[in-house]
């Protein structure tokens, strides 16, 4: 188990480094579409298309896992630390096998998407022909990254009773 988690890690990072490029790339293209409007009265043709459809999807959906080994999505604790750390064990479980289930689930629907969108060669309505499969890809990869981050707690959960519920696993 400790090698396929080290090798998750490894690929987690990979997927965390693309959504940094997103975050950059998102950031420089931004940033020459605003100049360009200033100095040439004339945007960058399909930046915004570029940025909605493409960098921000990959955006969010390659960094949720690693943000979820880290502990860095929101949460409420106002009644979950009140609660016996026996059931603080078993509403983190059942947290994350719910969330597990979900994201399952909505990366079944933008894998169907992804295949549907390069199968019938769907493209984005604007200036340039953009495929849509390339926006679609990154749902399924992200979604699944996350399940399996999310069926590691569990498990954790379940074997380590001595740790405290996830609140974290620094880098």
């Amino acid at each position: 188990m400790d090698v396929f988690v080290k090798w998750f890690d490894r690929l987690e990072v990979v997927f965390l480094r693309l959504s940094q490029v997103a975050l950059v790339l998102m950031m420089l293209l931004t940033t020459a579409d605003a100049i360009s409007r200033y100095l040439f009265k004339q945007s960058i043709v399909g930046a915004y298309e570029m940025t909605e459809l493409y960098l921000m999807v990959a955006l969010v959906f390659l960094s949720m896992s690693f943000v979820k080994k880290i502990d860095g999505h929101i949460r409420l604790d106002i009644l979950f630390d009140r609660f016996p750390k026996k059931v603080q064990y078993i509403l983190d479980a059942f947290y994350c096998l719910l969330a597990a289930t979900m994201f399952f689930f909505i990366g079944l629907k933008g894998l169907n998407m992804t295949v549907e969108a390069l199968q019938y060669r769907y493209v984005a309505a604007g200036l340039i022909n953009f495929p849509l499969w390339l926006s679609y890809v990154w749902i399924p990869i992200g979604s699944y990254l996350l399940m399996i981050r999310l069926l590691f707690s569990v498990i954790r959960v379940f074997l380590d009773k001595d740790r405290e519920p996830d609140r974290g696993d620094a880098v």
